[in-house]
C-alpha cells in the first residue's frame, strides 16, 4: 500500500519508539530524488542527526559509466558494517538505486544477500529503488517494503519531455493515433538503447558483460518510460490532458499490462501496438 512521505516518516518514528524496527527496508517510489530524501530522513531519525556527516552513516551509489553498483562497493560496505557503531545506537547503511546491484550477472546483489538476510548487530540497512521489478526476488524477500505513493505535480510547473508531447499530439483518427503513439514509444526506446551503448562504449568490461549491462540499462529505461506515461495520465489536469477519466483509467491499465507483457518477453512491437489500441478502446 503506497503512503505519503510524512506518513512513512511517522510510521518509522513509531517503530523506533516501540523498538519494533526491522533490520532491512526497501523504499520504493516513482522518483529517485524523493526516495533519497526519504532514506536520509529515516537515517536521521535513527542517528539523531543529519546523516551525511555522521560517522555511523554509510552510503553506496551507482558508479562508473555504466552506473552500476559493483561487488567492490558492496564488500567495502560490509567491512564498515561489521565494525561497532562510533556514537549512535545503530549504524545505518543506504544503498541508493539498489536495482543497479542487479545489472548484468547481478554479482553485487548476490554478494550482499547474506548480509541483507543476517546483518551485523546494531545495523539498519535501507535500499531505495524506483524500479523494484528489476531487483532480484531474493533481495525483495529479505526486506520490509515501504512504498512511497505518487506525488502530486502541478502540471503547469512541469515541462513535458519531448516524447511525451509527441505522444499527446493531436490526431483525430483513433487508429492512426494508436499506431502513431506506438511509433513514438519505439523511437524513444531506440534512443534509450543508443544512450546505454554510448555510456559503455569505452567501458573496460568484457564484451559479454558489456552487452549484458547495455541490455539491463535498456530494460530499466524502457520500464521507466512506461511508468512515466502512467504518471502523466494520472497527473495531468483535465484542462491540460483533455482526456475523460475512463480513458485515463483504461490507459493506465493498458500500460500496466504492457509492462507485465514485456517482463514475460512478449514481442515488443506487437505488445506496444496492442497496448496503444487498448488505450483507444479499439480492442
Amino acid at each position: 500500500m503506497p503512503f505519503r512521505f510524512e506518513e512513512l516518516r511517522q510510521r518509522f518514528a513509531t517503530s523506533i519508539e516501540q523498538g519494533r524496527m526491522g533490520h532491512s527496508y526497501l523504499l520504493t517510489g516513482d522518483r529517485s530524488e524523493s526516495l533519497e530524501n526519504l532514506a536520509l530522513g529515516l537515517a536521521g531519525q535513527v542517528l539523531g542527526a543529519a546523516p551525511q556527516a555522521h560517522p555511523d552513516f554509510h552510503a553506496v551509489r551507482p558508479e562508473s559509466k555504466s552506473r552500476h553498483i559493483t561487488v567492490e562497493q558492496v564488500r567495502e560496505l560490509e567491512r564498515e558494517l561489521y565494525l561497532r557503531p562510533f556514537s549512535a545506537p545503530l549504524k545505518v547503511a543506504v544503498i541508493f538505486d539498489a536495482e543497479r546491484m542487479c545489472l548484468g550477472s547481478a554479482s553485487a546483489a548476490n554478494a550482499f544477500l547474506k548480509t541483507l538476510e543476517e546483518p551485523p548487530a546494531h545495523t539498519l540497512i535501507l535500499l531505495t529503488s524506483g524500479r523494484p521489478a528489476m531487483l532480484l526476488p531474493t533481495v525483495i524477500s529479505r526486506c520490509l517494503r515501504l512504498d512511497l505513493g505518487f506525488e502530486d505535480i502541478d502540471p503547469g510547473a512541469v515541462r513535458e519531455p519531448e516524447w511525451i508531447r509527441a505522444w499527446y499530439a493531436s490526431q483525430p483518427n483513433p487508429s492512426l493515433r494508436a499506431y502513431g503513439r506506438a511509433q513514438v514509444l519505439h523511437d524513444h526506446w531506440a534512443g534509450i538503447r543508443e544512450t546505454a551503448e554510448a555510456h559503455l562504449k569505452d567501458s573496460e568490461a568484457e564484451e559479454d558483460v558489456a552487452k549484458a549491462l547495455v541490455e539491463a540499462e535498456f530494460q530499466l529505461g524502457r520500464q521507466e518510460s512506461i511508468a512515466q506515461l502512467q504518471r502523466w495520465y494520472w497527473r495531468r489536469a483535465e484542462a491540460v490532458a483533455g482526456t475523460p477519466e475512463p480513458e485515463r483509467l483504461r490507459a493506465v491499465k493498458a500500460l500496466e499490462e504492457l509492462q507485465a507483457g514485456l517482463a514475460q518477453n512478449l514481442e515488443a512491437h506487437l505488445a506496444v501496438e496492442y497496448a496503444c489500441l487498448r488505450i483507444e478502446g479499439l480492442v
